[in-house]
């Protein structure tokens, strides 16, 4: 199964498609977005291309965004569906949900509302591949749920699937052999063959509306669809009118219960919303949510008593449940009758189950002390509802790292300004201590002996400053910029370049970072091409004319510097960035060690390569270019 989902965005406004469009790609890297300016062309594109979601606005021409959707669930019913309009109401978001909508959701502004959307998508996406994949394997059982019976040419059922019997209160035995009267009240018997087997008898197929009559004298309105075979036999197939109204209804309350967890600000109001809205939407008794912590599964919330009795306050994995079923196969477990299974429930009371997992965040469970207390609706609706909880918990989750590593890079950065700090004040204190003796000593006569003394203080002098920008150039970068890097490459160039040293830019772009910062790479990297020949002794006469080129890698994941020298030796690429690391005699080895602190501080990776003349060629990877790069005329 592919990762990738193709989403098709309908509305009227092409420019607001085509935005919204690079929102939700922005999101997430699985979305695609195909566009449609009218419904028309979305069918067009639905009956070519292979499409995971359908996103469609309300006011179209021609057809609107409801009578859009009639379509699209005539030839595919369970392709999610989300009406996205700014100017819907609750009557709409009625319709679209009766209609068969899969969620409904209002337009606004700001770019919050294209996160919510691009979840949305993703969470019905994998619910309706999830069910797809569980149709394939279990196709028979699945057709089984459905009410459907075969009638013989004198109207008698031949056969009838437990479905069928369910709706109307009998057994499936008891129907095999009588006649189809018995499951309707007289007024509805007329209508039938007066007018819907005639129909049948004329086209072969007829579909509408019937009121169907239980063995208990209860009446209620069915989907009804008749089909005749070659051999004039009846296929029948009945749903429950009323169910599938209050499946709408309850997916309308789960679109609140959605947006609530969405706003949700710590887990705990997670796990009250989940249970909350599993009682009052799904009707559900017996409620509990466990989360996976070590080696156990740890009660978070429920809707049992206070002392939680009837219900394990922890469960090790190891221990077979229904919950850590469920868990370690990632699948939803429906226990009709919990007596016919080993396993020993908390309360010896209940009687079947429903288990579904939060991915790999815990699971959520629902148990009744009636038997076959959950249908297929009932699972539908669970795994909805537990799949918006799994999206609401990953945020948090990916909020509290974000704020841990923050902190982590605000405490850095103050110890490495602590740092410069100190050394910038306790060790240029003595230093210049030494300088003043030096000067008032070279007042009473010079020697040899002096100058070398001031040869070493110079060079202390350049360790410390050195130093001083290895501390403060290691610190994480936080706030970023638009650089264009080809003037801050010259500008750079015109402080290091030699006379007859030449630099060629050969790509117009620009990348997010700290500008200071990224002046410093390149005025470290321009000059140890210029003066050390790419680090080479044997290079350093021909440093002079020396030619360094900058440009954008060909895949867009950062940029190069390079040069015609005669480039690293292979045997020293893994210490060129050392501390230290230096094959001068007056070099301090700190100007690469530099460069690569600046590059782990914006998240970049630096790697040494050759260039395609034999010299060195410095490669940064991971670097987000602020927009498209163009190669300089």
């Amino acid at each position: 199964m592919s990762d990738s989902v193709r989403v098709l965005h309908v509305d009227d406004e092409p420019g607001f498609a085509e935005m919204a469009g690079e929102f939700l790609e922005r999101e997430d890297d699985r979305i695609e977005v195909v566009t449609a300016a009218d419904a028309s062309d979305g069918c067009a594109i639905l009956a070519e291309d292979d499409v995971d979601c359908v996103v469609s606005d309300f006011d179209m021409p021609e057809k609107n965004g409801i009578e859009f959707l009639e379509a699209v669930r005539e030839e595919y019913p369970d392709l999610p569906f989300i009406l996205f309009t700014g100017k819907g109401s609750e009557e709409v978001a009625s319709d679209a949900i009766s209609a068969g909508a899969t969620d409904y959701l209002q337009k606004e502004a700001g770019t919050e509302q294209y996160t919510i959307l691009a979840n949305r998508v993703l969470n019905y996406v994998d619910t309706a591949r999830a069910n797809a994949h569980r149709q394939r394997q279990l196709d028979a059982i699945e057709a089984a749920k459905e009410g459907i019976s075969i009638l013989d040419a004198d109207g008698e059922f031949m056969y009838v699937n437990e479905a069928y019997a369910d709706l109307y209160g009998y057994e499936a035995d008891d129907l095999v052999g009588e006649h189809w009267r018995i499951l309707y009240p007289d007024g509805a018997v007329s209508r039938v063959e007066d007018e819907i087997l005639p129909h049948v008898g004329e086209v072969g197929a007829w579909s509408g509306q019937t009121t169907g009559l239980r063995a208990d004298g209860e009446t209620f309105v069915e989907d009804h669809t008749l089909a005749q075979t070659e051999n004039d036999e009846l296929v029948c197939t009945v749903r429950d009118v009323t169910q599938d109204r209050e499946r709408g209804q309850a997916l309308a309350a789960l679109h609140d219960a959605a947006t609530d967890l969405e706003a949700a600000d710590t887990e705990d109001e997670v796990y009250e919303i989940l249970v909350d809205a599993a009682e009052d939407i799904l009707d559900f008794d017996l409620v509990a949510v466990d989360i996976h912590e070590g080696d156990a599964l740890v009660q978070a919330a429920w809707s049992l008593d206070a002392d939680t009795e009837g219900y394990w306050e922890v469960t090790p994995l190891d221990e077979d449940t229904f919950a850590t079923r469920s868990y370690r196969r990632q699948e939803t477990i429906v226990a009709d009758d919990l007596r016919e299974y080993e396993i020993t429930p908390a309360d010896p009371d209940y009687r079947s189950a429903l288990t579904t997992p939060i991915s790999d965040i815990g699971t959520f469970q629902a148990v009744s002390r009636e038997p076959e207390a959950f249908d297929a609706t009932d699972r539908e609706l669970a795994e909805l509802l537990a799949g918006h909880a799994r999206e609401a918990l990953t945020r948090l989750e990916s909020e509290r790292r974000l704020r841990e590593r923050t902190a982590e890079l605000e405490r850095q950065n103050q110890r490495l300004e602590e740092f410069a700090t100190i050394v910038s004040h306790d060790l240029r204190a003595p230093l210049n201590v030494a300088s003043g003796r030096l000067e008032l000593a070279r007042e009473d006569g010079d020697s040899e002996s002096l100058a070398a003394v001031a040869d070493a203080l110079d060079r202390m002098e350049t360790l410390i400053e050195d130093t001083l920008t290895l501390a403060r150039e290691g610190r994480a970068v936080t706030d970023r910029e638009r650089v264009d890097v080809a003037p801050v490459a010259e500008q750079c160039w015109e402080r290091v370049g030699g006379e007859s040293a030449t630099l060629a830019v050969a790509d117009e772009f620009a990348v997010r970072g700290d500008r200071d910062r990224l002046q410093q790479v390149f005025e470290n990297l321009l000059r140890n091409a210029v003066e050390h020949g790419s680090t080479a002794p044997e290079n350093a006469q021909r440093s002079a004319d020396v030619t360094v080129r900058v440009g954008a890698l060909a895949d867009g994941s950062g940029f190069y510097v390079e040069d015609d020298g005669s480039g690293i030796p292979t045997e020293e690429r893994d210490d060129v960035f050392e501390y230290g690391f230096t094959t001068s005699d007056d070099g301090t080895g700190f100007g690469l060690a530099i460069v690569e602190e600046i590059a782990d501080a914006h998240g970049w990776t630096v790697e040494v390569t050759d260039s395609e003349d034999g010299g060195a060629r410095f490669e940064f990877t991971g670097v987000e270019l602020a927009e498209g790069v163009d190669a300089v005329q």
